[in-house]
This record gives C-alpha cells, structure tokens and sequence, in this order.
C-alpha cells in the first residue's frame, strides 16, 4: 500500500498569509518609492522577476511530497527535484532531535540509512509533521535507531553533512546576505539620486 505525507498544511498556509500580508506590500511599497527616481521601471521588473520566483516556490512547496510506495521511495522537495530511491535500499532509520541556536526549540529529524550506513535523505518534523514522520517509520518498517539525546544542527552537518538543506549551506547565507545588502543599497542609492534631483 502506498503511504504519501505532504507538507504541515499549518505550514503552506502560514508561507501564504506572509506573502499576502507581508511581501506584497513591501514589494508595492519599493515600486512607490522609486517613481519619484524615474527607475520604477527596472525596479518594477525585479519586484516581478522575485514574485515570480516566490509564487514558484510557494507552488513547489504545495506539491511537494515523500511517497513510500512497494518497491521505491519518492521525495519531491520544494526546492531540490525528484529524488527516488529503491525502497529496499532503506536500510536503517535513524530518529533524531535536534535544535538551533536555542536549546528549546526543537525539531524531530528522519534520517534514512542504507546498508553502508550511507545517508539516503532527510525528513524534517518542522516542515512535514510528527505524523508525517511516524507514518514514514511505520511505511518503511525498517530498524529505527532513537538517538536519546537532542543534538545541535552543527552536530547534525558534521554527522550527515550531505543531508543539509540550501539555508544551511553557508555559501547560501553569504549570497542571501549579498543580495539582501545590493537590494538595499541600490535602492537607497536611487532615492538618494531622485532626491538630488528635486
């Protein structure tokens, strides 16, 4: 029998309610502010390019799913491509908790092992449930390891450092950070030059 989890649906509904109540008005918000700068064209056209990118995310996430089926497992992230897997090749799972910064705050991880002790691929309790993980465990029916201690994401990397996701690379938080600070830049450089032209 086929076993399919999809995202929280707490989370796809919270993703949608930050994009309608917070991007779009900031997004409306940068386009008003360089009309005056006579740029709000090119402004205008990157705002487009970037929603086009969010709404395709936002799509990704909606369809994204892990499928246990007979004899494979599927998993279609919100940003990585299908990913299947021989189900026979799931040899072990491995349950851990783990936490950031805060100690608090944690997160159930499904990590999937295969007769090497290769990992195979990552379920995160934060983004597909704690039911979506026990229903995981209870398709695959393979020996499951309980970790008893929580663990740092830093210790998560170093243990399975081919499980991160894109965020946790910190490749990823550099070209996040650079664009964030040219974005920025660019538009307080345009405002400072629509100013000086008034």
């Amino acid at each position: 029998m086929e076993t399919i989890v999809r995202p929280r649906a707490a989370l796809v509904r919270s993703t949608a309610l930050s994009i309608v109540f917070s991007a779009v008005p900031i997004a409306v918000a940068v386009v008003w502010v360089a009309v005056p700068t006579g740029l709000w064209l090119v402004v205008g056209a990157l705002v487009l390019l970037l929603g086009a990118v969010v709404l395709a995310l936002f799509l990704r996430l909606r369809t994204a799913f892990v499928a246990v089926h007979d004899d494979r497992v599927t998993v279609r992230g919100a940003v990585t491509g299908n990913r299947t897997f021989s189900r026979s090749g799931v040899a072990e799972l491995v349950l851990a908790t783990t936490h950031g910064a805060v100690a608090e705050r944690t997160s159930r991880e499904l990590v999937a092992l295969d007769p090497t002790g290769e990992a195979l691929f990552r379920v995160r309790a934060d983004v597909w449930g704690d039911d979506g993980v026990d229903r995981l465990v209870e398709a695959l029916d393979v020996r499951t390891t309980r970790l008893p201690k929580p663990m740092s994401m830093r210790e998560f990397a170093r243990r399975w450092p081919g499980l991160r996701t894109w965020y946790e690379q910190p490749v990823a938080l550099v070209v996040v950070g650079t664009l964030a600070a040219l974005t920025v830049g660019g538009l307080v450089v345009a405002e400072a030059a629509g100013l000086s032209h008034r």
